[in-house]
């Protein structure tokens, strides 16, 4: 059992390549401890169900029944030619969860999720965006998230004045908890971002979002960042492993006209252009182990 932990693991760290990273000079991150307002009642963590496994990742809501995700975490064609499965056999999404028993809306399931033909065809860094549509709404929520796609000029006010904020779930703190940190965006490169908040495996997927007045918008998914050029893991992701110097950053997707159009006609149940459909395999026994993406916290 141990061998083949370790085995799922290698996986998963050959998939994800461990490229998240703690920005010097210290991990600022906080944990949400009231995740029943929003934004925070509208992330969510993704239970990914691999076979045998369950891995995490983050995901939010931009309508009652559509979460907003990183594409790799709905087909990972890494994980695939490592060994694993390039798509889940289900997802289990929690909205709001704030802890391992903790699920104050409910749990949902997966009917089928979407991930850009560009990812899943050539792995293209720029169109790693990917949608869920999940069986029914959650009970009683507070509302979604606003998304929206912001021109170069309004992306770059985020320099002054206005930080770019993420809270996921990352596999290095203790199971289904959210954690948060802001930080103000560095560059721009077409589609995208790049900033220094502090993320861990687990926050992929996770909304980038600026406050606006009284509320908050959506303008990016967290995707990935550096990894160290020594072993390629994750900068300070894991005990002892030092957070990675000034000059780092972590980075993400815009959200662009093209995904609001896709979720635009999934809801419509319209196809979605440029994404590629999947849906939950036949009647399975549920995976039993959660790795929650603690590979990034075990050297091998």
């Amino acid at each position: 059992m141990r061998d083949q932990a370790l085995a799922d693991i290698r996986v998963e760290m050959l998939a994800d390549e461990a490229d998240y990273a703690i920005v010097g000079p210290r991990d600022t991150r906080t944990r949400v401890l009231n995740a029943r307002s929003l934004p925070y009642a509208a992330i969510c963590h993704l239970e990914l169900d691999l076979g045998g496994r369950r891995s995490g990742c983050t995901g939010f809501l931009v309508a009652p029944t559509i979460v907003v995700t990183a594409a790799h975490c709905l087909h990972n064609p890494a994980r695939a030619r490592a060994g694993g499965r390039a798509a889940p056999h289900a997802i289990r999404v929690i909205a709001g969860r704030n802890g391992l028993v903790s699920a104050p809306f409910g749990t949902r399931s997966a009917t089928s999720w979407y991930a850009h033909t560009q990812f899943v065809g050539a792995r293209r860094p720029a169109f790693d965006m990917g949608i869920i549509v999940l069986d029914r709404p959650f009970r009683r929520l507070p509302g979604v998230l606003r998304i929206a796609a912001r021109s170069d000029a309004q992306l770059l006010r985020a320099r002054s004045g206005h930080l770019l904020h993420i809270a996921g779930y990352p596999g290095d703190k203790p199971r289904g908890t959210q954690w948060e940190h802001a930080e103000s965006l560095r560059s721009i490169q077409g589609n995208i971002i790049r900033y220094s908040v502090d993320t861990c495996p687990g926050h992929s997927g996770s909304p980038v979002w600026m406050r606006e007045g009284n509320g908050t918008v959506a303008v990016g998914i967290h995707t990935g960042g550096p990894t160290r050029s020594t072993d390629g893991a994750a900068w300070g992701c894991r005990p002892g492993v030092p957070v990675a110097p000034r000059g780092h950053t972590n980075r993400g997707v815009r959200i662009t006209t093209e995904l609001l159009q896709a979720v635009a006609n999934i809801q419509r149940g319209r196809p979605a252009t440029s994404f590629q459909r999947f849906v939950p395999a036949p009647t399975r026994q549920p995976a039993r182990r959660f790795e929650a993406a603690e590979f990034a916290l075990q050297a091998l």
